[in-house]
């Protein structure tokens, strides 16, 4: 009788048993993780950099910037594209041919009174390395030693800063003899002229490697104080582009100051760029332009690309007086510093 009257309990319960297992939701298998979503490639703005001259150390500080990933990181496709005589800088920027130039200050000036649409945003070289030099066993060691004396020229910047500081410090420039000469320093080495135009980080460091001992007169030192390697671009361009704008600043600044901290190194980097270039000179041009680049007034300030309106007052004053700007232009509208803040 016991074992009777639980079975059909036991089926009773087997049954509820079932029923609620059956109403159970099926167990799911945890989830997958997810993939972490991919960052979309950040689309780089293209540019062109002209440089007024061929491929060397006078453009360490852009093509180290291009080489580092500096412009990439401002969020820039930077091409530099060397200069020549055939090849000016201000007139392919002013053609819209190019993005931005690398120019001398008085050339800019001269460009604007042309109706060239210029606005010069930086400039590298606080102290203008144009002016003239002779060899040290001439004879020739203050400027007044200049009359009389045969100066070999091109005409340019070098030879009009050159004018202005025989002018500025007393130098009877009627006494002074001229003659045109190419950019070979052969005639002063071989006595045929007393002096020659240069600039400074480069034929002096020439005559020097061949032995000979150079005097350089720089009208920067004799009161007459401008600068160069100008960093510019179209107005409208840099008003409808301030951020490309402060990007390029910003990465040539980097450029510089990686190559003044590690010049060897500076030196490889153009030459990968640059063709037939020699290792030994490049090294002399780059040490010789840290003077030019990181001045007394560039270590206060703590900017690379300095400008003031007083150097851009000097040079527009030295084209005035010497007749090659015969048109008044405004050069305070010739730059701005904003792109420098």
């Amino acid at each position: 009788m016991y074992k009777k009257s639980l079975y059909p309990l036991m089926i009773l319960v087997v049954s509820l048993v079932v029923l609620i297992t059956a109403c159970q939701p099926a167990p799911t298998a945890p989830p997958e993780t997810a993939a972490p979503p991919t960052a979309a490639p950040v689309e780089l703005t293209k540019v062109t950099l002209r440089l007024p001259w061929i491929t060397n150390t006078q453009f360490a500080g852009p093509y180290v910037a291009l080489d580092k990933g500096y412009f990439k990181e401002e969020g820039l496709d930077v091409e530099i594209r060397p200069g020549g005589i055939d090849k000016n800088s201000i007139t392919l920027v002013a053609a819209g041919e190019d993005t931005f130039g690398l120019h001398d200050t008085g050339s800019l000036l001269l460009a604007r009174a042309q109706g060239m649409p210029l606005i010069t945003i930086a400039t590298f070289f606080q102290k203008h390395p144009g002016g003239v030099f002779g060899l040290k066993d001439s004879g020739i060691q203050t400027l007044k030693d200049f009359e009389g004396k045969l100066i070999g020229f091109q005409e340019g910047g070098p030879w009009m800063l050159t004018k202005a500081m025989m002018k500025a410090n007393g130098v009877d420039i009627n006494s002074v003899k001229t003659v045109t000469v190419q950019y070979d320093i052969t005639p002063l080495l071989e006595g045929k002229i007393d002096l020659m135009t240069c600039y400074a980080t480069n034929e002096p460091l020439i005559a020097r490697c061949m032995g000979k001992e150079p005097v350089v007169f720089l009208p920067a030192d004799y009161g007459v104080p401008t600068a160069s390697e100008a960093l510019f671009t179209i107005e409208d361009y840099l008003k409808n582009n301030p951020k490309v704008a402060r990007g390029m600043v910003r990465a040539i600044q980097r450029g510089w100051e990686f190559a003044m901290a590690n010049k060897e190194e500076a030196v490889e980097i153009v030459m990968k760029y640059g063709t037939e270039l020699d290792k030994a000179v490049e090294m002399d041009q780059l040490v010789a332009e840290e003077a030019h680049l990181i001045t007394p007034e560039v270590k206060e300030s703590g900017v690379i690309g300095l400008m003031t309106p007083e150097k851009w007052e000097t040079i527009y004053k030295v084209l005035r007086e010497q007749g090659a700007l015969e048109t008044e232009v405004d050069y305070t509208k010739a730059f701005t510093t904003e792109y420098l803040k």
